[in-house]
């Protein structure tokens, strides 16, 4: 008899058609991780929330390969607003492209549930900073950015340093490039995103660990971001 899994929380990170009326669905569960099924006859379903993003899921599956068959879902459709589309897709590929398949983290899972939760409303770009945060923090890829990487020293307010990629702050001089002045890397360890230098500084930071921990990999979101910039 296959292994069952049954009233599993989850979300849908992606969907594509498979063959005549099938989908395959990308999911992020709670208690196993990111799984791949395949949901049969779901595009003759005239239901189709249940197939949508960003509605919490309850799930059930069968299968022991890669590809289980899902036997059940039921949704909970989330208030969120569609201006945050772009950004929980940023974030649905994030998670697909960082997690190890069929592992089990429940802290992502509960920071992903509270993105969600907060995008009832437009979010600002520090919702996505706490996040992308949480995630590289989570899996072990963000390094203690809160003492010098060198001497291990605190990070001084009034002095200035540059960031070393899954390293952190090391100290140097005001006119070194990509300086970064002690007050600001303080302001964001107090989470003061209010601040513009702690939002850019932020954005600088945790994209470039992404990019280098995303190993050549390509977050089609971004792209889309970038191309919508350069119509306005």
């Amino acid at each position: 008899m296959e292994p069952r899994v049954s009233d599993q929380p989850g979300f849908i990170l992606r969907r594509r058609d498979w063959r005549d009326s099938s989908l395959l669905l990308d999911l992020f569960t709670r208690d196993y991780g990111c799984i791949r099924v395949m949901a049969k006859g779901a595009r003759r379903n005239p239901a189709k929330t249940p197939y949508q993003p960003f509605a919490l899921l309850t799930i059930s599956w069968s299968g022991k390969q890669e590809l289980k068959t899902l036997i059940g879902i039921e949704a909970v459709a989330l208030p969120v607003d569609e201006v945050n589309y772009l950004a929980l897709l940023y974030a649905n590929e994030l998670i697909g492209a960082m997690l190890p398949p069929q592992e089990a983290n429940p802290a992502i899972f509960r920071a992903y549930l509270d993105l969600l939760k907060n995008a009832k409303l437009k979010f600002d770009a520090a919702e996505l900073r706490r996040f992308e945060l949480d995630l590289l923090q989570t899996l072990g890829y963000f390094p203690d950015i809160g003492v010098d990487a060198h001497s291990g020293r605190p990070i001084e307010a009034d002095g200035y340093y540059q960031f070393v990629i899954n390293s952190g702050f090391v100290a140097c001089a005001e006119s070194a490039r990509d300086s970064v002045s002690g007050r600001t890397i303080v302001d964001w360890l107090q989470e003061a995103y209010g601040h513009e230098t702690v939002l850019r500084l932020a954005k600088s930071v945790l994209r470039s660990t992404i990019d280098f921990n995303l190993h050549g990999k390509t977050l089609k979101s971004r792209d889309v971001t970038i191309e919508m910039m350069k119509r306005k």
